[in-house]
């Protein structure tokens, strides 16, 4: 975790706790100026509208009780950076908050951020209208670019707790290429939009989930490795997740596997998660042509309502 001890208050560089003034640069001036020694960036209580923010090593990110992070319609605010996309490396949009190339960070408190994702599922939803036609329904996934609203990416040592997450553009929680990341109390609702997946491990390694009330309305914890041609290239599996105590709500299975399983999952346990009316249990699923594989899957404690 994040060691250093003094406090960095977006406020003092210049964020409006408004819900209206751009409050981007300056939060993320408080960050920076936290990774050069560490420690904790704070928030008065209020509404900070922002863009994407880039979470830096040795940084305590802290929205506590009261502050809410509002993510902005502004598409120039998140900058296109080479990332994964369900299972295909491909430049898109970034997330609203981002920990890339990063160790030693925690994203903390008992506030929220909010998605405000409703722009890009009307994004999506259109696109998709105009593809169906054409038999390229698949491909709406990719070009309708739309924000995700947390990504830890090559990352390692990273604790995301107890925040209240909602709205999402798109997936969620995406940990990609990373390792040893807790996920840890944290709430997701309100995600009525398409592919807004919980928490999704991809192509990473030594992963916790645990203590989490997801609610959405796509996969809520889901394992991914790579998808056809491209996951078989960078071949990197998921392995060594641990996934216990949880509550799933609505969404299509309490823990997914696949269906982009292309680097290959394996060293999975899965204890005493609890699913009230969610779509499926366990789901393992793939494509015939796919590649990569599924083992040493262990799941115990399933309760369903």
């Amino acid at each position: 975790l994040p060691q250093g001890e003094r406090i960095y208050s977006v406020d003092v560089f210049g964020a409006k706790a408004d819900g209206v003034t751009d409050s981007t640069k300056a939060i993320q001036t408080a960050i920076d100026e936290a990774s050069k020694n560490g420690g904790t960036v704070k928030f008065d209580k209020g509404v900070y509208l922002t863009g994407a923010l880039f979470i830096k090593s040795n940084v305590n990110f802290r929205v506590d009780e009261g502050v809410t992070l509002l993510a902005s319609h502004d598409e120039s605010l998140y900058p296109r950076k080479p990332t994964r996309i369900a299972g295909i490396e491909m430049t898109w949009l970034s997330a609203m908050i981002n920990v890339e190339n990063a160790q030693n960070v925690r994203i903390t408190g008992k506030g929220i951020i909010d998605g405000n994702g409703k722009k890009w599922w009307d994004k999506y939803w259109a696109l998709r209208k105009e593809y169906e036609p054409k038999g390229l329904r698949w491909a709406s996934d990719y070009d309708a670019e739309r924000v995700r609203l947390m990504l830890v990416s090559n990352s390692k040592d990273v604790s995301v707790e107890n925040v209240s997450l909602k709205r999402s553009g798109f997936w969620t929680v995406q940990i990609l290429y990373s390792e040893f990341v807790t996920v840890d109390g944290i709430k997701i609702s309100d995600n009525g939009g398409p592919s807004t997946d919980g928490v999704d491990v991809d192509s990473s390694r030594y992963v916790l989930i645990q203590n989490t009330d997801i609610d959405n309305n796509d996969d809520d914890i889901c394992l991914k490795a790579g998808r056809d041609f491209d996951g078989l290239r960078v071949n990197r599996p998921t392995e060594y997740i641990f996934i216990r105590d949880n509550i799933i709500r609505r969404g299509a299975g309490i823990i997914s596997i696949g269906s982009e399983t292309s680097g290959g999952i394996r060293h999975v346990v899965a204890l005493n998660n609890r699913g009230i009316g969610t779509g499926n249990a366990v789901r393992l699923k793939s494509a015939k042509t796919r590649g990569g594989f599924i083992r040493d899957v262990l799941v115990r404690g399933l309760k369903l309502e």
